[in-house]
């Protein structure tokens, strides 16, 4: 993978093995997001987190009128990053960049629920899992920088 700005762009340039890697795990991310029957309650749990930790009703009130809002949004993302993650040159104006960022979030918290990773302090470990994990994370701290630099 190469990443790069030119211009008000991004130009990221992935391998085939990359771009299908990224394309599976956003349709799986989107997946867990829309079917309660793959329920995954630690990754659902960092992602919609209780607005209001020391009141259930609150919080309960809170993602009932935020959650489905939510869940779509995150979908959308995901499901953005699958259609345009292709091998060869994938060109991405600023707002799909941001998204890009916001969905790969997401699915490195994802990965990591995977992994076993709960809290900043907590270790990948090591393994294809991990690598992918690193992976994750080096791409979106690229894209993050390349924004920032805009």
């Amino acid at each position: 993978m190469r990443i790069g700005r030119v211009g008000d762009e991004v130009h990221i340039e992935f391998e085939a093995e990359e771009a299908g890697l990224i394309t599976v795990l956003a349709h799986q991310f989107a997946d867990v997001v829309r079917d309660p029957e793959l329920d995954d309650a630690p990754l659902l749990a960092l992602l919609f987190p209780d607005a209001y930790r020391d009141d259930s009703e609150a919080a309960a009130e809170f993602h009932h009128y935020t959650r489905d809002e939510l869940e779509q949004r995150k979908i959308a993302a995901a499901e953005r990053i699958a259609g345009s993650a292709h091998e060869g040159l994938v060109v991405l104006d600023a707002e799909a960049a941001d998204t890009w960022v916001r969905a790969l979030t997401a699915i490195r918290m994802m990965v990591g629920s995977r992994l076993g990773i709960r809290t900043d302090d907590d270790q990948p470990g090591e393994g294809p899992l991990a690598d992918i994990y690193a992976w994750l994370g080096e791409l979106q701290w690229v894209l993050v920088e390349l924004l920032e630099g805009a």
